[in-house]
């Protein structure tokens, strides 16, 4: 059966001689790896192929699937430039990058992500309309809540763990296991602190830039235990901007 998919690259690396290992994300089948054949060596086909395979470029991608797959890599005999191209420099960039990143990482494979493929675009689609490091930093979180939600492992961050609405005025500390608690209410105090202001942003998805840093501080938590101890490589790269 032939099939065909719009997709972006997440990552590609050099395989064979002349081939690259791509894994790409597309609405039905998620993350997944395929063979791109010709895109290494002195022909000018080999280097139109591999500019194809560039971040943020969507992508037409044709194969033929196997009747009896031993794998499931596969082999990619068309692949095309669509319209859709986000242009993202400099820090813009890192962030798009780091977005690629966490579904390298997180997603399982070959399981179709069609509302997480719609807010990828949308993402990135914030990072090139964003004209401060604050608008970036909300796209990430956005993208962060999301693709948890996605995996199964949502924040709840509309409650708090006695099922009680979030207050505004108050404070809480948030553990990953479990949910908000009240901060008078809670005796360990090791949790990630965070205002009810800050929780209400991110449940309504309502811009808030005094929520930025503690948003970012509890959905870095939300994240580490899935990410492992292996270091996310483009927080490095936002080194490279001094950026906060």
């Amino acid at each position: 059966m032939e099939i065909e998919q719009p997709a972006f690259v997440l990552h590609s690396r050099a395989y064979r001689e002349t081939s690259a290992l791509v894994t790409f994300f597309s609405p039905q089948y998620g993350k997944f790896n395929g063979i791109i054949r010709g895109v290494r060596g002195g022909r000018k086909t080999a280097s139109q192929k591999s500019a194809l395979l560039q971040p943020f470029q969507l992508l037409t991608l044709q194969w033929r699937e196997r009747a009896n797959k031993s794998s499931d890599l596969v082999s990619v005999h068309q692949l095309e430039r669509a319209s859709l191209y986000f242009p993202l420099t400099g820090e813009a960039s890192i962030c798009g990058l780091y977005l690629n990143e966490l579904l390298y990482r997180l997603l399982f494979s070959h399981i179709g992500a069609e509302y997480l493929f719609e807010q990828y675009q949308h993402t990135l689609y914030q990072l090139l309309a964003a004209n401060t490091r604050n608008e970036q930093a909300w796209a990430l979180r956005l993208f962060e809540f999301h693709l948890l939600n996605e995996l199964g492992q949502g924040v709840v961050c509309n409650e708090d763990i006695e099922q009680q609405p979030i207050e505004a005025q108050t404070n809480y500390y948030f553990y990953p296991e479990t949910g908000a608690i009240k901060a008078e209410q809670d005796g360990l105090k090791t949790g990630v602190f965070i205002t009810g202001q800050s929780l209400i942003s991110l449940a309504e998805q309502h811009y808030c830039e005094m929520a930025l840093p503690q948003l970012k501080q509890l959905l870095r938590a939300v994240l580490t235990p899935y990410l492992g101890e292996k270091p996310i490589m483009t927080r490095q790269l936002f080194g490279c901007f001094k950026r906060d």
